[in-house]
Protein backbone atom coordinates (compact mmCIF):
# COMPACT_ATOMS: atom_id res chain seq x y z
CA UNK A 1 0.00 0.00 0.00
CA UNK A 2 1.01 3.84 -1.01
CA UNK A 3 1.85 6.02 2.08
CA UNK A 4 -0.86 9.59 2.50
CA UNK A 5 2.81 11.11 1.71
CA UNK A 6 3.66 9.07 -1.61
CA UNK A 7 -0.20 9.52 -2.88
CA UNK A 8 0.19 13.34 -2.31
CA UNK A 9 3.94 13.39 -3.77
CA UNK A 10 2.59 11.44 -7.11
CA UNK A 11 -0.80 13.56 -6.81
CA UNK A 12 -2.68 10.70 -7.37
CA UNK A 13 -5.56 12.73 -5.02
CA UNK A 14 -5.89 16.22 -6.86
CA UNK A 15 -8.13 19.51 -5.48
CA UNK A 16 -6.87 19.09 -1.71
CA UNK A 17 -8.18 21.33 0.00
CA UNK A 18 -5.74 21.42 2.44
CA UNK A 19 -2.33 18.88 2.20
CA UNK A 20 -1.62 19.17 5.81
CA UNK A 21 -4.99 18.22 7.12
CA UNK A 22 -5.89 15.41 4.48
CA UNK A 23 -2.86 13.62 4.23
CA UNK A 24 -3.00 10.44 6.41
CA UNK A 25 -0.18 7.78 7.23
CA UNK A 26 -1.92 5.46 5.16
CA UNK A 27 -4.25 7.41 2.52
CA UNK A 28 -5.58 10.78 1.89
CA UNK A 29 -8.91 11.91 3.71
CA UNK A 30 -11.65 13.17 0.67
CA UNK A 31 -14.17 15.81 1.68
CA UNK A 32 -17.72 16.65 1.00
CA UNK A 33 -18.74 18.50 -1.86
CA UNK A 34 -22.20 17.68 -2.47
CA UNK A 35 -25.41 15.85 -1.35
CA UNK A 36 -27.77 14.20 -3.91
CA UNK A 37 -31.23 11.90 -2.98
CA UNK A 38 -32.25 9.34 -5.14
CA UNK A 39 -35.52 10.21 -7.06
CA UNK A 40 -36.20 6.98 -8.89
CA UNK A 41 -35.47 4.02 -9.42
CA UNK A 42 -32.27 2.85 -11.60
CA UNK A 43 -31.78 -0.09 -14.59
CA UNK A 44 -28.95 -2.01 -14.25
CA UNK A 45 -28.10 -4.82 -16.85
CA UNK A 46 -25.42 -7.08 -17.58
CA UNK A 47 -23.97 -5.60 -20.59
CA UNK A 48 -24.52 -2.13 -20.07
CA UNK A 49 -27.30 -1.87 -23.23
CA UNK A 50 -29.99 -1.08 -20.90
CA UNK A 51 -28.06 0.54 -17.72
CA UNK A 52 -30.18 3.47 -16.79
CA UNK A 53 -28.63 5.66 -13.79
CA UNK A 54 -31.14 6.84 -11.27
CA UNK A 55 -32.51 10.18 -10.71
CA UNK A 56 -30.96 12.30 -8.07
CA UNK A 57 -32.51 15.66 -6.37
CA UNK A 58 -29.42 18.00 -4.46
CA UNK A 59 -29.99 18.66 -0.84
CA UNK A 60 -28.47 22.11 -0.91
CA UNK A 61 -26.83 23.21 2.23
CA UNK A 62 -27.94 25.93 4.59
CA UNK A 63 -25.37 27.82 6.09
CA UNK A 64 -22.61 25.71 5.00
CA UNK A 65 -24.75 22.65 6.73
CA UNK A 66 -26.89 19.88 5.74
CA UNK A 67 -29.00 17.55 8.01
CA UNK A 68 -29.32 13.98 6.81
CA UNK A 69 -32.28 11.58 8.53
CA UNK A 70 -32.26 8.28 7.99
CA UNK A 71 -31.36 6.61 4.85
CA UNK A 72 -28.96 6.20 1.58
CA UNK A 73 -27.96 9.34 -0.18
CA UNK A 74 -24.98 10.06 -2.69
CA UNK A 75 -21.98 12.13 -2.10
CA UNK A 76 -19.39 14.12 -4.16
CA UNK A 77 -15.94 14.29 -2.88
CA UNK A 78 -14.36 18.05 -3.74
CA UNK A 79 -11.28 15.89 -4.35
CA UNK A 80 -10.73 13.73 -8.11
CA UNK A 81 -8.18 11.05 -9.00
CA UNK A 82 -5.66 10.39 -11.47
CA UNK A 83 -5.17 7.16 -10.97
CA UNK A 84 -2.11 5.05 -13.06
CA UNK A 85 -2.22 2.07 -14.82
CA UNK A 86 -0.17 0.24 -11.78
CA UNK A 87 -2.52 1.09 -9.05
CA UNK A 88 -6.05 0.50 -7.69
CA UNK A 89 -7.74 2.64 -5.07
CA UNK A 90 -10.48 1.49 -2.23
CA UNK A 91 -12.03 4.10 0.11
CA UNK A 92 -13.10 3.56 3.38
CA UNK A 93 -15.33 5.09 6.12
CA UNK A 94 -13.46 7.67 8.58
CA UNK A 95 -14.04 6.29 12.19
CA UNK A 96 -15.55 9.76 13.08
CA UNK A 97 -18.23 8.86 10.90
CA UNK A 98 -19.31 5.16 11.86
CA UNK A 99 -18.94 6.39 15.62
CA UNK A 100 -21.45 8.32 14.85
CA UNK A 101 -23.90 5.83 13.02
CA UNK A 102 -23.07 6.75 9.43
CA UNK A 103 -21.24 4.76 6.79
CA UNK A 104 -19.67 5.18 3.68
CA UNK A 105 -20.06 2.63 0.84
CA UNK A 106 -18.10 2.74 -2.66
CA UNK A 107 -16.37 0.79 -5.20
CA UNK A 108 -13.13 -0.05 -6.34
CA UNK A 109 -10.93 2.95 -8.50
CA UNK A 110 -9.60 1.27 -11.18
CA UNK A 111 -6.60 1.48 -12.14
CA UNK A 112 -6.64 4.17 -15.15
CA UNK A 113 -9.07 6.14 -14.04
CA UNK A 114 -8.95 10.00 -13.92
CA UNK A 115 -12.16 12.03 -12.82
CA UNK A 116 -14.48 12.85 -10.03
CA UNK A 117 -15.07 10.63 -6.74
CA UNK A 118 -18.39 9.57 -5.00
CA UNK A 119 -20.06 7.30 -2.46
CA UNK A 120 -23.25 6.27 -0.93
CA UNK A 121 -23.07 7.15 2.57
CA UNK A 122 -25.42 5.29 4.79
CA UNK A 123 -26.85 7.55 7.75
CA UNK A 124 -27.77 4.50 10.09
CA UNK A 125 -28.45 7.31 13.70
CA UNK A 126 -31.82 7.50 14.32
CA UNK A 127 -31.34 10.99 15.03
CA UNK A 128 -29.29 11.43 11.67
CA UNK A 129 -26.52 13.55 11.30
CA UNK A 130 -25.23 17.40 10.40
CA UNK A 131 -22.62 17.20 7.38
CA UNK A 132 -20.76 20.48 7.08
CA UNK A 133 -19.55 21.91 3.44
CA UNK A 134 -15.63 19.93 3.45
CA UNK A 135 -16.64 17.59 6.26
CA UNK A 136 -13.70 14.85 5.95
CA UNK A 137 -15.82 11.66 5.44
CA UNK A 138 -13.86 8.95 3.47
CA UNK A 139 -10.01 7.85 3.35
CA UNK A 140 -8.66 6.70 -0.14
CA UNK A 141 -5.66 4.07 -0.01
CA UNK A 142 -3.73 3.12 -3.15
CA UNK A 143 -2.52 -0.45 -3.50
CA UNK A 144 0.09 -0.94 -5.90
CA UNK A 145 -0.56 -3.81 -8.75
CA UNK A 146 2.12 -5.88 -9.73
CA UNK A 147 2.15 -5.03 -13.32
CA UNK A 148 0.32 -2.23 -15.27
CA UNK A 149 -2.92 -3.11 -16.44
CA UNK A 150 -4.81 -1.68 -19.75
CA UNK A 151 -6.81 1.01 -17.29
CA UNK A 152 -10.06 1.85 -17.21
CA UNK A 153 -11.93 3.01 -20.14
CA UNK A 154 -15.77 3.25 -18.73
CA UNK A 155 -18.22 5.60 -19.33
CA UNK A 156 -16.87 7.26 -16.41
CA UNK A 157 -13.78 7.96 -17.58
CA UNK A 158 -12.70 11.92 -17.05
CA UNK A 159 -16.30 12.53 -15.70
CA UNK A 160 -16.59 16.17 -13.74
CA UNK A 161 -19.18 14.46 -10.77
CA UNK A 162 -19.93 10.70 -9.26
CA UNK A 163 -22.94 10.92 -11.63
CA UNK A 164 -20.75 10.45 -15.10
CA UNK A 165 -21.40 10.62 -18.51
CA UNK A 166 -24.44 8.32 -17.83
CA UNK A 167 -26.12 10.72 -15.18
CA UNK A 168 -25.35 13.91 -17.66
CA UNK A 169 -29.27 15.64 -17.76
CA UNK A 170 -30.53 13.40 -14.72
CA UNK A 171 -30.22 16.00 -11.51
CA UNK A 172 -32.91 18.39 -12.59
CA UNK A 173 -34.49 18.69 -9.48
CA UNK A 174 -33.57 20.59 -6.70
CA UNK A 175 -34.36 20.61 -2.80
CA UNK A 176 -33.88 23.81 -0.70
Amino acid sequence: MLSGASIVRRQLVRNLRSVTEQQQPCGVDLTLLRVHAWTSPATIDFDNTRRQAANTTEIFFEDNKVKLGQGAYRVDFNETVQMPRDCMGSLFTRSTLWRSGVIVHAGVVDAGYEGALGAVIEVKNSAGVYLLRGAKLAQMVVHPLEEAVEGYRGIYQSSADSAGLDGKGIADETVQ
